[in-house]
């Protein structure tokens, strides 16, 4: 059977394609409008720049250790030779003018030593005790322990066998320091956010991000940085550095 083509249908037909495709691309457009206008608003000018602050500190607290050790063949030797140690260290503290209560220590501890055998190996002879203890001086007159750790060679003399560590100075008011430097830090920052965007024929707009630095504490003239934060306790005079970044809205 032969289909009869209605000719009244196909303009008809036409009509509603040419409104189709005509609907499709104005909505395309408004899309496309849209994440232009979307795109122009969310580009800003910006300005980043990094603020420091710095500022001399003076340690408050110093904490001195030192090792004492005694050896001998006979164990009660070993012992005896400890205590006439300890006892001369406690001395030489107390005439320096440090304080019983800044200074602690620690229960002796042994070490047996066996003779080695002609094969290299140990034997079950015991060759020599060697003892060991600990003695620590904690006080916030950070001078003296300076001058104190500094005379101990004299123990040294007098026959007593020590090894000393340089003492360890430390600033114990950081907390209370820190809001200062970083408000410092972020009041520098502005100032060259603001210099730079006069520069430029801009204005400073509003504050879009900032992030905290480390802090570098470091011996005084020092300018050794750390990217994890640098903590000086080699000296009694430290300056402590702050740094803040910031990014800035420009007109």
């Amino acid at each position: 059977m032969k289909l009869i083509e209605n000719s009244e249908c196909r303009p008809v037909a036409s009509a509603m394609k040419f409104a189709l495709t005509a609907g499709l691309l104005a909505l395309l457009s408004l899309v496309y409008a849209g994440s232009v206008v979307r795109d122009v608003r969310g580009t800003k000018r910006t300005v980043t720049v990094k603020g420091f602050a710095e500022k001399p500190i003076q340690s408050d607290y110093a904490i001195w250790t030192m090792n004492l050790a005694a050896r001998s063949a006979q164990i009660s030797e070993a012992y005896a030779t400890m205590e006439r140690n300890l006892a001369k260290v406690l001395e030489y503290l107390k005439k320096e003018g440090v304080k019983d209560e800044e200074v602690s220590y620690t229960a002796a501890t042994i070490q047996v030593r066996y003779r080695m055998g002609p094969t290299g190996m140990p034997t079950n002879e015991i060759e020599i005790y060697e003892m060991n203890q600990s003695v620590s001086v904690r006080s916030p007159d950070v001078h003296q322990v300076a001058k104190v750790s500094k005379g101990v060679t004299f123990l040294l003399r007098d026959g007593v066998e020590l090894q000393s560590w340089e003492p360890a100075f430390h600033y114990t008011k950081l907390n209370d320091l820190k809001i200062e430097m970083l408000g410092g830090a972020a009041a520098d920052a502005k100032l060259r956010a603001k210099a730079i965007a006069e520069k430029s024929g801009s204005k400073l707009g509003h504050l879009l991000w900032a992030q905290q630095g480390v802090f570098q504490i470091t011996p005084i003239y020092s300018s050794e940085i750390s990217s994890e934060g640098w903590f000086d306790t080699s000296s009694i005079d430290k300056t402590i550095r702050a740094v803040v970044t910031v990014r800035f809205e420009l007109r």
